[in-house]
């Protein structure tokens, strides 16, 4: 029985936390703008002009791609635009980190030899820290642009694509390779699924219960044969087969990005919680082979097993921690022919890298305040930068009464997000001053004695 529940968690972890990304736009909040104009962080301006970056060849085969390349630089390695990495780290021991991607292939090209091998257009990063007993997960925007090895600048969802007409099987590969040199730290595993897939998977569990805040409808919802149609799915719960509840995560137009993501968060958890209900288990038969063909992974079975039985242990509201979405880190940018690119900006980039090395100290989702206190006029604006590009969230910058040294205040919720501001400030551990404040703000007050450290790069 420990066996069986085992592969119902291999469910959970390569194919629930990817249905509400399968076939869909990204994730992460994406703040739209003007057509033809940068914003945030996004564009770098020589006189007030943007300058168009280049954009790597496309094969004609190709479908959805564009010239209109967006006027800032893409994240990643400048490098390795002609080198691509032969060989890739892995984890330190105790954690694994796994590519998760869904396909948006359509079955006309599925069928073709040499056509269009589609897109990943949703991704996930999901790290598995054993030591820690936590799982953290972080989307990553398919229309961030970014340094592909070996090929150019493009959207990152277009790696798998370059990879596979490269040679057939190299998608994943190629798309791991991207990823680890964006963030920085090791991609280990990948695992792919496709719409229909992720479709028949929730069939295979008897459905899942949605309770839809309200209805949806969506007159331009996109079909297989390239045309869209109508959707209606009204409010309330209900229990959900796998189309509807695909489309309950894909569906956009009836409100938002911000409703999409929380659509997808629904589903994911939903079917979590569907493969814990004790009526699945008679299903369990008709559920392993169907596994065997809905998800691709290079993981051995030992590591899904080994990956399934941890799962198991996962208290949803302690051990899972994911990155919340965040326009300020991921500005949009729509071109004068309507394409759409993400800036990846160092801070969300770094913000990922820590939640993968540091998930606890993600999982705190500290609140930083800086307070100049008595030193120099604008090392708090210096400051902020710093903790930005690392990672945190400051979301006060201000001058108070002049205090006579420097100090950290933190609740105990907070700790690891204080000591980790000690460190990056060059502060003594004395600055750290414990509260018995509940909530997860972190006060940096900067006193005379405060040194400027160097501006973020």
């Amino acid at each position: 029985m420990s066996r069986l529940f085992a592969v119902v968690w291999a469910a959970f972890v390569l194919g629930g936390m990817t249905v509400g990304w399968v076939g869909l736009s990204n994730m992460t909040l994406m703040a739209q703008t003007e057509p033809g104009r940068p914003t945030g962080a996004a564009g770098t301006v020589a006189g007030g002009t943007a300058t168009a970056q280049p954009l790597a060849f496309h094969p004609p085969q190709l479908r959805d791609f564009t010239q209109d390349a967006p006027p800032f630089a893409p994240a990643g390695e400048s490098t390795a635009e002609q080198t691509p990495q032969p060989t890739q780290v892995a984890s330190p021991s105790g954690r694994l980190t796994v590519l998760l991607m869904g396909i948006d292939q359509r079955p006309d090209e599925a069928a073709q030899e040499g056509g269009d091998p589609g897109r990943t257009d949703s991704m996930m990063l999901v790290s598995i820290d054993y030591e820690a007993h936590t799982a953290a997960l972080a989307s990553i925007p398919r229309d961030g642009f970014v340094v592909i090895p070996g090929h150019g600048n493009e959207r990152i969802n277009s790696a798998y694509t370059f990879g596979e007409i490269d040679h057939r099987g190299g998608g994943p590969g190629l798309a791991k390779q991207t990823v680890s040199q964006l963030f920085g730290v090791p991609v280990d595993r990948y695992a792919l699924v496709d719409i229909h897939s992720t479709e028949r998977l929730v069939d295979t569990l008897g459905g899942v219960w949605i309770d839809s805040p309200t209805r949806l409808v969506d007159h331009e919802y996109p079909t297989d044969d390239y045309r869209v149609m109508t959707i209606d799915i009204p409010a309330g719960r209900q229990l959900m087969d796998g189309q509807t509840a695909v489309e309950y995560a894909r569906t956009r137009h009836p409100d938002s990005d911000y409703g999409r993501q929380a659509r997808q968060q629904q589903v994911v958890m939903a079917i979590r919680d569907r493969a814990l209900q004790l009526d699945v288990v008679p299903r369990l038969p008709a559920l392993l082979p169907d596994m065997l063909k809905l998800v691709h992974t290079d993981m051995s079975p030992v590591e899904i097993l080994q990956l399934a039985n941890f799962g198991r242990g996962l208290n949803r509201d302690r051990d899972i921690v994911s990155l919340p979405p965040n326009g300020d880190l991921t500005p949009g940018y729509i071109g004068g022919g309507g394409a759409s690119y993400i800036n990846l900006t160092p801070a969300y980039r770094a913000a990922v890298r820590r939640l993968v090395t540091a998930p606890q100290l993600a999982a705190e989702h500290a609140q930083v305040s800086v307070l100049n206190a008595g030193a120099p006029v604008g090392t708090g604006g210096v400051v902020s930068e710093v903790l930005r590009a690392a990672g945190m969230v400051v979301t006060r910058v201000d001058a108070v009464t002049p205090q006579p040294a420097s100090r950290i205040e933190a609740g105990p919720a907070v700790q690891h997000s204080a000591e980790l501001i000690a460190t990056l400030l060059r502060l003594p551990s004395a600055s750290l001053v414990s509260t018995d404040d509940p909530g997860d703000e972190v006060r940096v007050v900067l006193g005379p004695d405060a040194k400027l450290p160097p501006p973020a790069r």
